[in-house]
């Protein structure tokens, strides 16, 4: 399992950007999916991550998390 976890949407063009730049950086990444129409993103266990229920949000290594699409880029 790599540090880095990445949750996202896989329709979300946001998170696809984000998928694109970590690929092309070489790094390794926990994929954690959130299907928005089925309302996943507001789940109590996904808010505690990322309060403000959106995606993508990534996760680094300390912890520390980034929530939007070009902060993680």
């Amino acid at each position: 399992m790599s540090d880095l976890v990445l949750h996202n949407y896989y329709r979300s063009s946001t998170s696809y950007r984000v998928r694109i730049a970590l690929v092309m950086k070489g790094l390794d990444y926990t994929y954690v999916p959130h299907h928005l129409r089925h309302g996943e993103h507001l789940e109590p266990a996904y808010l505690a991550v990322n309060p403000q229920g959106l995606v993508p949000a990534l996760v680094l290594e300390d912890g520390k998390l980034l929530t939007q699409s070009l902060a993680i880029i």
